[in-house]
């Protein structure tokens, strides 16, 4: 049972830390393809922002959740792999999430005084870097305690 859990803790944690890494990179090819005045989108546009909704939808979930992973786990393994530590890592996750959401809104308004900055562009580097770094932090924080 023991190997099962940290089986199931280090592929959270690979998740994770992949998903979240991967949806940054990924934000330059969401930013030109949804830039696009809505008017003029084509089938694939759609498809670009379903990919971006889910994606997001997704790492949140996730992250929350203790994600899809466990579905269907047993009882003990669930509450093993949301243990106290687990619980403060997504505590301290989440809080970063929220100063780096801090630090980007400091770094868009020194951006906008000398370049323009649209409010689209804005929302969504915001909700980028809101989303995909808890669940980088989250991950980091695992893997250097071992979880």
């Amino acid at each position: 049972m023991s190997e099962d859990i940290e089986k199931l803790s280090r592929r959270r944690r690979i998740i994770l830390a992949l998903y979240g890494t991967t949806f940054l990179a990924f934000q330059g090819v969401f930013f030109r393809d949804l830039d696009a005045p809505f008017a003029t989108w084509r089938p694939i546009h759609y498809a670009f922002a379903a990919g971006f909704i889910g994606w997001s939808a997704t790492l949140i979930y996730i992250l929350a959740t203790g994600g899809l992973l466990f579905r269907g786990r047993t009882p003990e393994a669930r509450a093993a792999l949301n243990d106290e530590l687990t619980v403060a890592n997504r505590r301290v996750a989440y809080r970063m999430g929220y100063w780096m959401l801090m630090a980007t809104i400091v770094v868009l308004y020194v951006l906008s005084q000398f370049t323009t900055v649209t409010l689209p562009e804005a929302l969504r580097l915001l909700f980028a870097f809101g989303v995909a770094m808890p669940a980088v932090t989250f991950a980091g924080r695992e893997r250097r305690q071992g979880a």
